[in-house]
């Protein structure tokens, strides 16, 4: 599960820190969990869109507005929050709900929220829910060929 992560990180060269941790079961909690305020932790909520799934990540202490993500995204379709079934099939090599913004099947498109773009270091989930990688938010966009938007509630 982390293995896939670490090894997208080092093909890349990216500098990175994995952070243990206690299992938590949301953002905020890996934002207590790990030490970093909530802003700085990214939360990827994967949406299920006509040709395959989209993933969106924005910081655990935001909401995520679908019609923002519509509008990011160019989907004129259906757009919806995939569901858990839906997730552990496409994203096997994951705990269910530790999706992180890039590995796992190609083809993915990803939108990253502005704010969370703007931070210098980012934590996120590294495929567990007991273990996150902190790196450069630059470089996060970078390896996962993200696009930035505003993707939050307002």
């Amino acid at each position: 599960m982390i293995t896939e992560v670490i090894d997208e990180l080092d093909r890349k060269g990216l500098h990175y820190e994995v952070l243990a941790h206690s299992p938590t079961q949301t953002a905020r909690q890996e934002a207590r969990a790990t030490g970093v305020p909530n802003r700085q932790v990214a939360k990827t909520i994967v949406l299920a869109v006509d040709d395959g799934y989209a993933r969106a990540v924005l910081p655990a202490s935001e909401r995520l507005d679908l019609e923002k993500a519509r509008v990011a995204l160019g989907v004129d379709g259906s757009l919806r929050l995939a569901t858990e079934t839906e997730l552990g099939l496409a994203y096997p090599a994951f705990e269910l709900g530790a999706v992180p913004p890039f590995a796992g099947p190609a083809g993915d498109r990803v939108v990253i929220d502005r704010r969370l773009a703007e931070q210098d270091e980012v934590v996120l989930e590294a495929g567990t829910h007991s273990h996150s990688v902190k790196l450069r938010a630059g470089d996060l966009v970078r390896l996962s060929g993200a696009e930035v938007a505003d993707l939050t509630a307002d």
